[in-house]
Order: C-alpha cells, then structure tokens, then sequence
C-alpha cells in the first residue's frame, strides 16, 4: 500500500492506522476525499498556504503563499472552510493550495531507565 484515497472516515481511519505499521510516518501517504482526519479532543487542526488564493465571491477568503489556516472541514467538493490566521478572515478556499501542518513535540527519554537487549540479538 503507496498511497491511499478513502471516502468513508472510519475506514479511514483503519487504513491509516494499519499504514502507520507499515511506514514510520504515514501522514504523506494518504487523502480523506470526504472530511479532514480528526479526533475527538485533537489540538487545533492547522493547515499553511502552499499557493495564493483571491477570493473571487465573498463567501471565499484570501490566502498568501505561507498563510496559517484552522480548518474547519472540508466541503466535498474541492473547498475547505477555514480561518485564515494572519487576517482573521473566514471563508471557502480551494484545498490543493494548502497542507496540513506537521507538529512534533519532545518525548522524555527517561535516560535512568537502563535499556535492555532482547537475549537473541546479536551485539
């Protein structure tokens, strides 16, 4: 499994779950044609502009190349809503011209807790 386009959330779901076993990140690797991936309880679901946008009605909102966007949901139909960050603006944008944002965050390494080898591995 490349790449994977689902429709239905909660297979989705599955199906990215089961990526992940397959690749260490697997967040590149996939499109919900339906709805953003999301969570109960998730942070803030953060996208950046990767290309501009000018509203061309007034329920679309503007966009610059590197704009921060909070979606809202995608509309089936080749738009998201969103709040664009930088202006406070909300409205409709074409989903191609953004991505989601990836954060990371620092694990404790618990450098007291010595590790282990499993006895069958070799030094």
């Amino acid at each position: 499994m490349q790449h994977l386009n689902v429709t239905l959330l909660q297979v989705c779901r599955v199906a990215y779950e089961i990526m992940q076993t397959l690749y260490p990140d697997a967040a590149g690797r996939f499109r919900s044609l339906d709805d953003v991936y999301y969570y109960g309880g998730q942070s803030s679901h953060i996208q950046i502009a990767v290309l501009p946008h000018h509203a061309r009605d007034v329920n679309e909102m503007n966009l610059e190349e590197g704009d921060l966007i909070g979606i809202a949901g995608n509309h089936w139909d080749g738009y998201s809503k969103g709040k664009n960050l930088r202006t406070n603006q909300i409205g409709l944008y074409p989903s191609f011209k953004a991505q989601d944002r990836i954060e990371t965050a620092d694990f404790p390494t618990y450098p007291q807790v010595p590790l282990h080898k499993p006895s069958n591995q070799e030094s």
